[in-house]
C-alpha cells in the first residue's frame, strides 16, 4: 500500500521565480522583512543557487548577505504562496485519492492497493503536470507509510522521484544518523548518542524495553520505525459544520499579549457569526502556524453547550499556549473555530 510524500522544492523561492523569471539562476532569498529592512529579518527560504553559498532557511538575513552580498532579496508574500498551494492541492484532488496536507508545501497521498510500478508512473505524471501547468518543481518519495515516504522524499531532493518498498526500508534506514528519523530532535539525538546509538540501524538492534524505560512510549515508536514498521496513515481533514476565523499576526512573535489580543478579535468575530446562525457550540478548536510554516491544531469539548465569547476566548488562550510551549519558532498565524452545534434558526435554543 504505497504512500506518496510530495514536497514542493524551495516553494516560496520557486513561486517568486515564476513571477520574476529575470531572477531565475541568480541566488535568491525570500525573507520576513521589507526590502528597506532586509538585513533585519530571517530567511524563509532560498533557491539552490543561494544554498551553494551556505545560506539556509531560518538564518538571519544579515548573515545571508555576509555569505553572498549580491543576493536577490524579496519579502515574503504569503497570500500568493497560499494561492499557489491551493492550486497544487486542487490538482492532486483531481486524482481522487485521500490527501493530507502536511504544510503549505507538503502533501501525503494514500494510493491504496496500487502497486509500486503504477505508483511510480502516477508520480511521474503528477510531477510533470505540476511543472507544466503550474510552472513549479517538486520532489516525490514513495514508500509504505507517511514517515518513510517523507524520508524517501527528503533523500530524493531536489526535483527527484524515488521509491523504497517494504522489503527495502530497513536497509534504506540503517546507515542514516538517528537525527534523520522524524520526531527525534536535538535533545533526543544527544541522549541516544550518550548510550552509543548513532545510526537508525543501532535503534533497530537495541532492546525495546530499555528504550521505553529511557524514552517512554516514543522509545517503542523509534524501535518500530527503525525496524521498518510505519503505521502512520493519511488523514484527510474536513471542516464539517464549523465556524472559524484565522488571522496573520502583524509580525511573527511569541509575545503572549499580542497573540492573545488577536485571539480575542477572532473569538469576537466567531461569536458574531454563531449568534447570526442561532447556534450554541460544544467544541472549541484552535490552530497555530509557526514561522517555519508548520501547523498545530488542538480542540476541546465542553461539558455543556455554550455561546459564551469569554469561554471561547479563555479556552483558546489555554490551548494555544499549550501548542506554542513545545516549539521554539515564532508564531505567525492563529485561528479559532467552534463546532458540534445545537440550535439554529428555526430551532429551539438550549441556552
Amino acid at each position: 500500500m504505497p504512500i506518496i510524500h510530495l514536497d514542493m522544492d524551495y516553494f516560496f523561492g520557486a513561486c517568486e521565480e515564476l513571477r520574476h523569471p529575470e531572477f531565475k539562476g541568480r541566488p535568491l532569498v525570500v525573507g520576513t522583512s521589507p526590502e528597506k529592512d532586509k538585513h533585519k529579518g530571517v530567511v524563509q527560504t532560498c533557491n539552490y543557487e543561494a544554498r551553494a553559498f551556505g545560506i539556509r532557511s531560518g538564518m538571519p538575513t544579515a548573515q545571508a548577505f555576509k555569505l553572498h552580498a549580491d543576493l536577490v532579496y524579496l519579502q515574503e508574500d504569503y497570500d500568493y504562496y497560499d494561492g499557489m498551494s491551493r492550486k497544487v492541492h486542487d490538482l492532486l484532488r483531481g486524482y481522487n485519492f485521500p490527501i493530507e496536507q502536511m504544510s503549505i508545501d507538503e502533501f501525503a497521498i494514500d494510493l491504496g492497493s496500487m502497486g509500486y510500478e503504477e505508483a511510480e508512473r502516477l508520480s511521474g505524471e503528477i510531477k510533470g503536470r505540476i511543472r507544466k501547468e503550474l510552472g513549479l518543481p517538486c520532489t516525490i518519495g514513495i514508500s509504505c507509510g507517511k514517515v518513510f515516504a517523507k524520508m524517501v522524499c527528503d533523500d530524493a531532493k531536489p526535483d527527484g522521484l524515488k521509491t523504497v518498498r517494504e522489503d527495502e526500508v530497513r536497509e534504506f534506514l540503517s546507515e542514516k544518523g538517528v537525527g534523520k528519523l522524524p520526531g527525534i530532535g536535538k535533545k533526543t539525538e544527544e541522549r541516544l548518542h550518550e548510550i552509543g546509538i548513532e545510526k537508525i540501524g543501532d535503534i533497530a538492534k537495541a532492546n525495546v524495553i530499555e528504550l521505553m524505560d529511557r524514552f517512554g512510549i516514543f522509545g517503542k515508536e523509534m524501535y518500530e520505525l527503525a525496524n521498518g514498521i510505519d503505521e502512520s496513515k493519511v488523514i484527510e481533514k474536513y471542516d464539517v459544520l464549523s465556524i472559524g476565523r484565522e488571522a496573520t499576526l502583524d509580525e511573527p512573535t511569541r509575545d503572549a499579549v499580542k497573540i492573545n489580543s488577536k485571539l480575542s478579535e477572532l473569538a469576537h468575530t466567531v461569536k458574531e457569526e454563531v449568534d447570526k446562525k442561532g447556534f450554541t457550540f460544544k467544541t472549541i478548536g484552535v490552530k497555530v502556524r509557526f514561522q517555519d510554516f508548520t501547523e498545530k491544531v488542538k480542540s476541546r469539548s465542553l461539558q455543556n453547550y455554550s455561546n459564551s465569547e469569554e469561554l471561547m476566548y479563555r479556552t483558546a488562550v489555554d490551548m494555544i499556549a499549550a501548542l506554542i510551549g513545545g516549539k521554539e519558532e515564532y508564531v505567525r498565524k492563529v485561528g479559532v473555530r467552534v463546532s458540534s452545534f445545537s440550535g439554529g434558526k428555526g430551532q429551539k435554543r438550549l441556552f
